[in-house]
């Protein structure tokens, strides 16, 4: 392995860095004067989606907003667009190329009104005369207005001009063989450079090729890939390539084809299934078109793991969050955004209503949001704050085995850091901060334990600190005070009522009583008093009864329903409700629903639903906002949502 690559800045395609688009003074005196674009990070600002399975392009930004699509919704394009494999934006943003791989055209679409201004090749009619192509790849419009793109199938590179000319060529129709620029094999990618040569991905023999304006060959190498995927220029001297199989790699290699970096896990959810892109978006970022798992990512370069992702893992979908088997993408840097006066008011709109927080049905305000995911994904686990810090413990891995790793928690940025162990293995316990220490009470490995573990956060040392008064799994805790409450659980046999209090984590009594026992239910604390909400009961079936208890008076009582039976959920609290977050429903499936209580009045009501269905997250509650760690809906996951209640 050679040195890692660091780089900010981003040579565009169509010849001039990401963020230094033209523009005069005064356009510039006037960008600095109107509102300012922030989209969140890690994105440096929004990434065009080509989502081929679903024939559309999307804009997201950081946050995994849909900021825009083509078509618009509702709409029918003007013309057939159907399997846009690669879209790219042309010089000067004020429009896109887009390449039909199986629809055999490419078509120019003004952005962002949405229009087709130019289009070439004949629907689903391959041929390699004047006006055909055969499978087009990789279409870019380039500053002298020729229009180029990787004609695959016909072995050869097209250089076209608005009025359908072709003016030049790499490559020979019909004789595919490696002998640039006069032959090329069949092609998967043909990418401008800054000094107006071309890169070319020939996929018999991995060749990578340098072609110049005049068809001399500046350099070529073959790349050790079994598939190369449209290569992308890097810094000056450097390109990224995917390779597009399974596993798929992503690599940085010099002009020499000498490997400088390489990502590529074997397996988990760090490894992809035939990426067809990588595209360097800056700030020691690059972005993926992960396909046959529906998603798209951002790897960092210097951590070596993804730290974003758009998309669910091998779940196309067409709602937002989800995607098709995507296959192109491109930056809209936020300098260039805000220097375009139609974008930016576009883009502005879409941050004012992403600032304004999601309105449940009683008023109460939450704002949900996805975090960058776990490096590897896990439920069951136990999370709490402990000094301000997110920490979580244990969990079952995608081996469905108990673990015993204790990890701070960086949600921003998705970094995770191990901080050591405790003595046993664990899922389904509870979890409470209580001073510097992580108690996690009970749980189950082969079956329920009635261990009390600690992890001090300064020693970074595990130990057994006590026993609970019977064996517990599956309870939920919650912290009024200095003291943490236990609620419900599982003795191996029956789901218990009791509910426990305990303000050093080593000795218990007992607090009060429900009037049935429950397993897996939803508790947070409000005002003094603690809301418990679903859970599952003695024949195993999820429930709905919410209720109260208090503390100071030790009583229960029952205030009403959940929309809908739930067990396995989460709860946390804000302003003047608790919040209800996915769950099992009665078919053990995952799902996405909120349910917002106010205990004082008595309402439930549902509340905006989370981005994607979710139960037996780990919940990291504080005051100011919480996190949803992991869970399952079918798999295990590694997402993170940040909740924030208002």
């Amino acid at each position: 392995m050679g040195i890692i690559v660091l780089g900010t800045v981003v040579h565009r395609p169509n010849g001039h860095p990401a963020g230094t688009a033209a523009a005069g003074s005064a356009t510039l005196a006037r960008a600095r004067a109107a509102a300012v674009l922030r989209p969140p990070g890690p994105i440096p600002g929004y990434l065009l989606i080509a989502d081929r399975g679903n024939d559309r392009l999307l804009l997201v930004d950081g946050r995994k907003r849909i900021v825009w699509r083509y078509p618009a919704t509702g709409k029918a394009p003007a013309a057939p667009f159907r399997f846009d494999d690669d879209a790219f934006f042309t010089p000067g943003f004020h429009s896109i190329i887009s390449n039909q791989e199986d629809q055999d055209t490419i078509e120019e679409i003004s952005f962002p009104t949405g229009h087709l201004l130019w289009r070439y090749g004949h629907f689903n009619v391959t041929g390699s005369g004047p006006g055909y192509l055969n499978t087009p790849d990789d279409a870019y419009l380039l500053r002298n207005g020729l229009v180029s793109v990787a004609d695959a199938v016909n072995c050869r590179v097209l250089f076209i001009t608005k009025s359908h000319r072709v003016a030049r060529s790499i490559g020979t129709a019909g004789n595919c063989a490696h002998d640039p620029p006069r032959l090329l094999g069949p092609v998967n990618g043909a990418t401008p450079l800054p000094n107006g040569d071309t890169l070319v991905s020939e996929i018999p023999g991995s060749w990578i090729d340098d072609v110049t304006r005049t068809g001399r060959v500046r350099w070529s190498f073959q790349a050790p890939v079994s598939y190369p995927s449209d290569p992308q220029p890097f810094l000056e001297t450097r390109i990224v390539l995917a390779d597009y199989a399974n596993p798929g790699h992503v690599l940085i290699l010099d002009h020499h084809g000498r490997v400088l970096w390489r990502y590529g896990p074997a397996g988990g959810a760090g490894a992809l299934d035939h990426p067809s892109l990588a595209l360097p978006i800056g700030h020691g970022l690059i972005a993926v078109n992960d396909d046959y798992h529906d998603r798209v990512v951002v790897i960092s370069i210097s951590q070596h793991r993804i730290v974003w992702q758009y998309g669910h893992t091998n779940q196309p979908g067409t709602r937002p969050g989800y995607l098709n088997t995507p296959d192109g993408m491109d930056l809209l840097p936020t300098a260039v955004a805000q220097q375009l006066p139609a974008v930016r008011s576009l883009l502005l709109a879409a941050q004012k209503q992403a600032v304004a927080p999601k309105r449940a049905a009683n008023g109460a305000l939450l704002s949900i949001t996805p975090e960058p995911p776990l490096p590897a994904p896990v439920e069951r686990a136990a999370a709490a704050v402990v000094g301000g810090t997110v920490v979580v413990a244990g969990g079952l891995d995608t081996s469905l085995a108990s673990t015993n790793g204790v990890y701070t928690l960086d949600p921003r940025r998705g970094t995770v850091t191990r901080l050591g162990t405790v003595p046993q293995a664990f899922h389904d316990a509870a979890a409470a901060a209580i001073g510097t220490r992580l108690f996690v009470f009970g749980g189950g490995s082969a079956e329920s334990t009635a261990t009390v573990q600690s992890f001090d956060l300064r020693s970074r040392q595990g130990r057994i600190a006590g026993r609970l008064p019977i064996a517990l799994s599956d309870l939920a805790s919650v912290t009024i005070g200095g003291t943490v409450y236990l609620v419900g659980g599982w003795n191996g046999v029956h789901p218990q009522p009791t509910i426990w209090a305990t303000t050093d984590g080593v000795h218990f009594r007992r607090a009060g009583a429900l009037p049935v026992g429950l397993r897996y239910p939803a508790v947070a604390a409000l005002a003094g008093t603690i809301v418990i909400a679903g859970g599952q009961d003695a024949a195993g079936a999820p429930t709905s009864s919410v209720f109260v208890f208090d503390p100071s008076r030790g009583t229960v009582k029952r205030i009403g329903s959940l929309p809908a039976p739930v067990s396995q959920a989460a709860a946390v609290a804000g302003g003047k409700d608790v919040f209800v977050l996915g769950g099992r429903d009665a078919a053990g499936n995952a799902v996405a629903t909120v349910t917002a209580i106010d205990p004082v009045s008595g309402a439930i009501v549902p509340g905006p639903a989370l981005p994607t269905p979710v139960a037996d997250a780990a919940a990291a509650a504080a005051q100011q906002e919480s996190f949803l760690i992991g869970g399952w809906r079918g798999a295990l996951v590694g997402s993170v949502l940040a909740v924030r209640p208002r």
